[in-house]
């Protein structure tokens, strides 16, 4: 699992986030599923969506100062698994 680094969300706000997989996939390979969770409380995940070779996904609320990891699994058509996480502080609007 790595970390792909650390984003800010608003408090109360829905924001849309976009993972691009294409350097990590093979080149006849596409996304086939994918899974983001969040273990926090208050900033849920919205809609996920596969575009192709990229994961889009919304997080949604927060309570300011929050910290937490989203974690992004995806599955490709050659059965790779592939897990990684972003790291999140919710900060005042």
């Amino acid at each position: 699992m790595s970390i792909l680094g650390g984003r800010r969300h608003t408090a109360g706000d829905t924001r849309r986030w976009v993972v691009r997989y294409g350097k990590w996939l093979d080149n006849t390979a596409t996304i086939m599923a994918a899974v983001v969770t969040s273990p926090s409380p208050t900033c849920t995940i919205g809609e996920v969506i596969v575009l192709g070779k990229d994961v889009v996904f919304f997080t949604v609320a927060g309570v300011t100062g929050e910290n937490f990891n989203v974690t992004i699994q995806i599955t490709d058509s050659l059965e790779n698994v592939k897990t990684d996480t972003i790291a999140f502080t919710v900060v005042p609007p």
